[in-house]
């Protein structure tokens, strides 16, 4: 059995009852979410955040990241919300919005936050921009089975997730990286979604992601009936970078008055 990273932070006043889960994206764990953790819970929120098998602290059971598959990680997903008391309001970042994408199919939950998510249409035309830009390491995760490839140096993974001018250390950023699984490339072709009549969604996009676009986005909130935010001179990560607390109180705002969760 897995033994999973489950990072949990109360508030020194609860204000709401409606607990929040992070789940992060390829090559990243729990870790990333640190600021969000630490602000959502002087809101007042309950706030948890998970890694997924092989990713943070969490164990690698099946002994390489590439024996894990989509599945996986949605079971993981699920397993970790039985675990809090109150359905959560789930925000799921990049891979982890596909991922989250894949438990609301047959799953609800009070609200869904896609952030800088996988679109609906797959990671393909986001795969062949990057083989344009970069691709040596591309075909070198492809040939070696080794999809760290893709993130394989400080400078690669800053274009890839940060601004130019971050004030993250990428230095540090970067050695937390992780290798993704192969069995993820599930994730380049189009699948379905989830039901957005049983969950509520939000989708928040980066102006300047270098991984998926703002059309992409933008498409896959129209899918889910969903309002698409879009957040001005921001790269991929934006739980990390310096409009990291406009992002999260777009995301506070949705979920008191949009939603009106208690």
């Amino acid at each position: 059995m897995e033994t999973i990273e489950h990072i949990v932070q109360h508030p020194a006043i609860r204000r709401h009852a409606t607990p929040l889960l992070f789940q992060h994206g390829a090559w990243h764990g729990a870790w990333c979410w640190q600021l969000w953790m630490d602000y959502f819970a002087s809101l007042g929120y309950e706030v948890h955040a998970i890694s997924l098998p092989g990713h943070g602290k969490s164990s690698c059971n099946k002994g390489h990241i590439n024996f894990y598959s989509l599945k996986d990680y949605v079971d993981t997903l699920a397993g970790e919300i039985k675990t809090i008391s109150l359905a959560p309001v789930v925000v799921g970042h990049s891979m982890g919005g596909a991922v989250l994408q894949k438990y609301l199919e047959t799953h609800s939950l009070p609200g869904a936050v896609l952030l800088a998510t996988l679109p609906t249409i797959g990671m393909l035309p986001m795969t062949l921009r990057l083989l344009w830009r970069h691709p040596v390491p591309m075909l070198k995760g492809f040939l070696t089975f080794n999809l760290h490839q893709w993130v394989g140096s400080p400078g690669l993974a800053r274009e890839l997730f940060l601004n130019a001018d971050t004030k993250v250390d990428v230095e540090a950023f970067y050695r937390q990286l992780v290798s993704e699984t192969l069995l993820g490339i599930r994730f380049m072709w189009p699948y379905a979604g989830l039901n957005p009549v049983k969950t509520p969604v939000l989708v928040i996009a980066g102006e300047r992601d270098a991984v998926f676009t703002v059309a992409e986005e933008q498409s896959t909130a129209r899918k889910y009936q969903a309002e698409c935010v879009v957040v001005k001179g921001q790269a991929h990560n934006l739980m990390l970078e310096s409009a990291w607390q406009q992002v999260a109180d777009t995301i506070d705002r949705w979920i008191t008055h949009t939603l009106n969760l208690p």
